[in-house]
């Protein structure tokens, strides 16, 4: 298996993007909210997944490495193939998805496209237990209250931009009170900073 690639992002696509690693130009498909977070020339670590059929090899690529983790969850629950776990990952972050499984929401998971009903009762059933190894969090949806939600969120995707998990991003800033972006994200880098 490809566990991950490092390298520098050719072309972005719908789906996914053009990464040269090496001597090669790999095509990988990445959820929507990753496709955001980049741009063209960006070098890039992705943790990935390489899926092999009779017809052909599909790499698969993620940002966080708990977003990989919990793709691989859903992949191995039957129905669920890679492309619809990209679908799920384009319409909710891993975070969502974690509490969606422990709170047995199986509604919000139909939200998802190729996600029906019978389908959310079984990530459910299947995954309640295997989630809880991975960082289980609220929705990020709820991070902050009113205007604050705006820099924090614009924080947040700074410091997963950098290379801090989601989690560690969250924790980092928890309850800095601003509207400031800028001031968010030196505190949230100052606390990260004494951590290491």
């Amino acid at each position: 298996m490809i566990d991950r690639l490092r390298g520098i992002i050719l072309e972005k696509r719908l789906d996914g993007v053009v990464v040269e690693s090496g001597s090669f130009g790999l095509s990988v498909f990445l959820p929507g909210p990753n496709l955001g977070r980049i741009d063209e020339g960006d070098e890039v670590v992705l943790y990935s997944y390489l899926q092999v059929k009779d017809d052909g090899f599909s790499l698969f690529g993620f940002l966080d490495e708990e977003d990989r983790e919990l793709f691989l969850l859903l992949i191995g629950v039957s129905g669920v193939g890679p492309k619809v776990a990209m679908g799920i990952f384009s319409r909710f972050s891993a975070g969502d998805v974690i509490y969606f499984i422990q709170s047995g929401d199986a509604k919000s998971l139909t939200e998802a496209p190729g996600i029906g009903k019978k389908t959310a009762e079984r990530l459910l059933l299947e995954l309640k237990d295997k989630v809880k190894e991975l960082h289980p969090s609220a929705p990020v949806l709820n991070l902050a209250p009113s205007k604050k939600a705006e820099p924090q969120q614009d924080a947040l995707d700074a410091l997963i931009g950098l290379g801090y998990s989601p989690n560690e991003a969250r924790d980092a800033i928890k309850g800095i009170d601003s509207d400031d972006v800028e001031i968010v994200l030196k505190e949230a880098l100052k606390r990260l900073a004494m951590k290491g």
